[in-house]
């Protein structure tokens, strides 16, 4: 009996080495036409790489452990083999795999199929990595599609890319939804880094998909490391539609996961909302808190303008002013020269500008010295989360027509383009 090696390379020399002289027989002979030689050589070698597949795929040991019925409990009989055939990255494969059944109750069973085959997919394990990360990675699934199509030479249905790759994300989320479960409720340490950055941002903020009928909140979350020269060493983004206290459960395994605990200097930077402030307070207590310095300079021009009229000269230089004192950290003086604006109008639509502002002033006079955070090297911004609400959210789920979205399969889209954007793809689980 010839082992497989053996085996294969009977078949090699019987049908895969005749492809090879005939592709080389369509090889040109000059030089010059070199373009024409690798595209020929690409497409013909592929070929030659799937018939080899699928030859090996029909001589190879298909030993396995006897299963048992999930029903019964009984050992179940081999009935011979059955055809199976799947997609993969070298094009569509054929193969036989064995059939077991059980003798008392008839359920039947393909062990084979599990390793073979994404799992319930007819594609490989190896085609649903590829397709996930170009679906995710690109700005939808038809482009994935046809990407796919002009790289490979595969093709796969529209619909088939999509199941493919939110099978994959929810694999990814569902293993890491356990393991949070897992540590809320004491049954497993919270995990601890080796990384020893020495600076550490978390940064939290929202947009909105329209996902099942309606526009709906995902909440995105984003921590950033630095070495003590201020070079970056990790960044770690994720897009989910939990309530608050689960959101920042994922926010705080994922900042350990990238060495905050370790980090000498930690900072949270958000935009004013007071869903943000609790979490920060009640999961990252030892940050330094700072109210995004644009945001703030946004309330400044929209009660100057609505004061004095937008783009008034006198709305201009009282901004100015007040910029100024907040620039400088002094951020009692500027809470009391709007104070004094208040004092001064009569019109209650321009009270109620400066009131709001003076509000938004008091709620974070602790989070407005710019001068400290800068010298310390902080971030007074939080676009690095505003920009992961743009490139890694919008630019994926909120184009045109994208109004179908389930909030498992965003998610699951979205978990998968986070690891692409962070460099974690091919970590982030077993596709």
């Amino acid at each position: 009996m010839p082992t497989v090696k053996e085996a294969l390379v009977e078949k090699l020399h019987q049908e895969i080495v005749p492809e090879l002289e005939q592709l080389i027989e369509q090889l040109p002979d000059q030089l010059l036409d070199f373009q024409q030689a690798e595209i020929r050589l690409r497409q013909g070698l592929l070929k030659v790489a799937q018939h080899l597949l699928e030859k090996w795929a029909h001589v190879a040991d298909l030993t396995v452990q006897r299963p048992r019925c999930p029903r019964c409990g009984v050992p179940m009989r081999n009935k011979g083999r059955l055809p199976g055939c799947m997609v993969t990255t070298l094009g569509e494969v054929a193969y036989r795999r064995p059939r077991w059944r059980c003798e008392e109750c008839g359920h039947e069973c393909y062990p084979h199929d599990a390793a073979l085959c994404f799992l319930k997919h007819r594609v490989s394990w190896a085609l649903a990595k590829v397709a996930s990360r170009m679906a995710a990675q690109l700005g939808s699934f038809e482009e994935a599609r046809d990407t796919l199509q002009d790289d490979y030479g595969v093709h796969l249905a529209k619909e088939t890319i999509r199941d493919v790759t939110e099978a994959a994300g929810e694999q990814v989320l569902q293993q890491e939804d356990q393991l949070r479960q897992r540590i809320q409720e004491r049954q497993a340490p919270l995990p601890e880094s080796t990384q020893t950055p020495a600076k550490a941002c978390v940064f939290a903020d929202g947009t909105t998909v329209h996902t099942e009928g309606d526009w709906h909140e995902v909440r995105v979350t984003t921590v950033t490391t630095e070495d003590a020269a201020g070079r970056p060493l990790a960044r770690q983004s994720r897009a989910r539609f939990l309530p608050v206290d689960e959101v920042a459960w994922v926010l705080l395994l994922l900042a350990r996961e990238v060495g905050y605990t370790n980090a000498p200097l930690r900072a949270f930077i958000a935009d004013g909302a007071q869903w943000l402030w609790r979490l920060a307070e009640q999961y990252f207590g030892s940050a330094v808190q700072i109210l995004d310095w644009y945001h703030l300079a946004e309330h400044v021009h929209k009660a100057g303008n609505g004061v004095w009229g937008e783009g008034s000269d006198a709305a201009k230089q009282w901004c100015k002013r007040l910029k100024e004192e907040l620039w400088e950290g002094r951020g009692s003086s500027a809470l009391e020269l709007v104070r004094a604006e208040w004092a001064k109008v009569r019109s209650p639509a321009k009270r109620e500008f400066l009131a709001e502002l003076a509000t938004y002033l008091e709620h974070n006079l602790s989070r407005i010295d710019y001068p400290r955070y800068r010298s310390l090297g902080l971030p007074i911004g939080s676009g690095q989360v505003e920009a992961q609400c743009k490139t890694l959210v919008g630019a994926r789920c909120k184009q045109a027509g994208m109004r179908n979205w389930t909030y498992a399969g965003a998610e699951a889209v979205l978990r998968l383009r986070a690891a692409r954007h962070d460099g974690s793809f091919d970590a982030s689980g077993d596709v």
